[in-house]
């Protein structure tokens, strides 16, 4: 159970994307799904009992994974270590993403994250690209089926994407010890919270 009720920055109108992430237990019961319930709850002005998340792959058609789908609104969920994060907005698709820092990143990485135009010479860099590129395939329903190296972004932006990739605003969030982004609807302002169990 997630605590903390609105509060006058956090009221989300067509033209925002609210952002809540906690600190969780890690291997404790999925807190996302709950957090994320909650904040579709929030942006539609509705009790939590009433909203259900659910998942939809859109490759097979699962209901059992895949991008986390409800009604009303539109919901993102990321997971780190000890962290969960979810974005939600009432206009249109969000993204996010978001992965625990490391000094080093595993052999090849820059062979399947990076394109030809983009170079990131420290990991922090690397993972920044990565989370932000993750966060806008999500925002276009697309997740990892289409490869994030036919994505560039260049100064938090992307400048280069296959037609399916939805225009949208890029917002980076870094809880503790965690490099992540919120990819938004263009022009929509993003209200970052912090939120307790």
């Amino acid at each position: 159970m997630f605590r903390g009720g609105p509060r006058q920055d956090d009221r989300v109108s067509e033209s925002r994307v609210l952002v809540w992430w906690a600190r969780v237990t890690p291997g404790a019961p999925d807190e996302a799904s709950e957090l994320a319930r909650r904040a579709v709850a929030h942006v539609r002005g509705v009790d939590p009992a009433d909203v259900v998340v659910g998942r939809r792959c859109p490759t097979c058609g699962s209901a059992a994974h895949g991008a986390p789908t409800t009604t009303g609104a539109h919901v993102s969920i990321t997971r780190g270590t000890g962290v969960v994060a979810v974005a939600a907005s009432l206009d249109s698709p969000v993204g996010i993403d978001l992965e625990h820092r490391r000094d080093e990143l595993w052999p090849g990485f820059d062979e399947v994250a990076l394109s030809p135009d983009e170079h990131a010479p420290t990991a922090d860099g690397r993972l920044r690209a990565w989370v932000r590129k993750e966060a806008v395939l999500k925002a276009s329903g697309l997740g990892l089926t289409l490869d994030p190296r036919r994505v560039t972004i260049s100064a938090g932006q992307v400048v280069a994407a296959p037609p399916e990739v939805a225009a949208c605003e890029l917002h980076d969030m870094d809880p503790p010890g965690h490099l992540g982004a919120v990819a938004a609807p263009v022009g929509a302002a993003v209200v970052v919270r912090e939120v307790r169990p």
